[in-house]
């Protein structure tokens, strides 16, 4: 069997590439291996995604199905001594105003069955377990059903997430970005205490000495947090990671103001030593779209919106070398590279500043200069196509947070939290009632 193009990888980036293509009236063959509904961690979308989402068809089917309004973002000490709250309405155009809250399940399903939608075969429960990749295009060896099928086409996407499926057999040289490694434990609670309205659905970062907390509400009840440290810190706990989740939250007089009495309703799920980047995202005839290109911190929430903001650009290149009867160019393979960079170098710096505790200070400040104030909002809503203006006042921030570093003119952070001595050994029993 023959296609235009194949997509390894049915989450949000091999969906909207695969929608961008059919609606180019290109054949699309999408391969995921696992089926849909699923779970998925990365449940917090950022505005500047939007664009793409309406572009596909699917933002009036999220509309729809009714998945909680975010309208910005809060960021709060573990000790409950400060804190900031950003409202994207404040700076951005209405059409970056909002976005959602996502139980990915759903959400991907609903991407997954719109590409469908548009014309693309998806083959769910099936494996790749080979890619032949030439000049001229690629032949795929995947089973489903228990069969071994052999596809061709003259494109191949590679969208599988972290397991980098093309970076692995193609043995693309990567980064870790000079960043330490970083383990997450997880899981969804209900009778978390949220915002009040309007701002009850945003998403809620709890800062720490050592890592944070993401706190995103998912529907009425529902809450996804989640812990994140780096590895050697979870390592020196001695603790299983339940364990380790729940002490923390015990230690914290902010996260256990949110959540004493809350219940958990699923099993805790973890993810380590995350971080790395593909220097090449892209040959003559293979992309890589979001994770597989590349995945630095869940911080700023940027999964989702570099892998569907990434699976356009990539589908868009492919769309424009098949007008010309090309494989990509030399000159196209770089300037797509160079995109997936620059995008992933925003959020970079930003990741930098927040684990910085210095640079994180200039961030929380409660009273910043206009400009500031306003181009840290575009930052945390995901604006990466910087003009003069942006570029500049987001250049002053990180210059601000570099001058602090050497001599103080924000407002120092004390990060100590009298909870963290008297936190109980067996935390479990002040924190959230386990699933049963």
């Amino acid at each position: 069997m023959s296609y235009d193009a194949i997509i390894i990888g049915g989450g949000p980036g091999g969906s909207t590439a695969g929608s961008v293509l059919a609606q180019a009236g290109k054949k699309v063959l999408i391969l995921e291996r696992e089926r849909f509904p699923r779970f998925h961690v990365g449940e917090s979308l950022i505005p500047y995604g939007n664009d793409v989402l309406r572009e596909i068809g699917a933002w009036d089917k999220m509309v729809a199905h009714g998945f909680m309004e975010k309208l910005g973002a809060e960021f709060v000490l573990g000790n409950s001594k400060a804190g900031i709250n950003i409202i994207f309405g404040r700076y951005l155009n209405p059409r970056y105003a909002q976005t959602f809250q996502v139980e990915r399940a759903k959400f991907d399903n609903l991407l997954l069955e719109n590409a469908a939608s548009l014309g693309c075969e998806v083959w769910q429960e099936t494996k790749v377990k080979e890619a032949k990749v030439t000049d001229e295009g690629v032949s795929v060896t995947c089973e489903k059903d228990g069969q071994v099928h052999e596809v061709s086409a003259r494109w191949i996407m590679d969208a599988s997430g972290r397991d980098a499926f093309l970076g692995r057999q193609m043995k693309l040289p990567k980064t870790d970005l000079g960043l330490p490694k970083k383990f997450a434990t997880f899981a969804h609670f209900r009778g978390v205490k949220r915002n009040d309205a309007p701002y009850h659905g945003h998403i809620t970062i709890v800062r720490l000495d050592f890592g944070w907390f993401w706190m995103i509400p998912l529907d009425a009840e529902k809450t996804s947090i989640g812990l994140v440290q780096t590895l050697e810190h979870f390592k020196a706990t001695g603790m299983n990671p339940g364990e380790c989740f729940e002490h923390v939250v015990a230690s914290s007089t902010e996260l256990q103001s949110r959540m004493a009495g809350a219940e958990r309703v699923t099993e805790y799920n973890f993810a380590g030593d995350y971080t790395y980047r593909h220097l090449q995202n892209a040959g003559p005839r293979w992309l890589l779209i979001g994770d597989a290109a590349g995945f630095i911190d869940p911080i700023f929430s940027s999964g989702v919106m570099l892998a569907i903001r990434s699976g356009h650009a990539a589908a868009k290149e492919v769309v424009a070398a098949d007008a010309k009867g090309t494989a990509l160019t030399t000159k196209a393979q770089k300037r797509y590279t160079k995109r997936v960079g620059e995008m992933c170098e925003v959020f970079l710096n930003m990741i930098k500043m927040f684990y910085n505790n210095d640079s994180f200070e200039v961030f929380m400040d409660e009273h910043p200069p206009k400009g500031m104030e306003w181009a840290v909002n575009n930052l945390v809503a995901g604006n990466t196509r910087m003009g003069w203006r942006l570029r500049f006042h987001v250049w002053l921030f990180y210059a601000v947070c570099t001058i602090h570093r050497r001599k103080a003119i924000v407002k120092k952070i004390d990060f100590s939290d009298p909870r963290t001595a008297a936190a109980p050994a067996d935390a479990e029993a002040e924190v959230a009632t386990p699933v049963s």
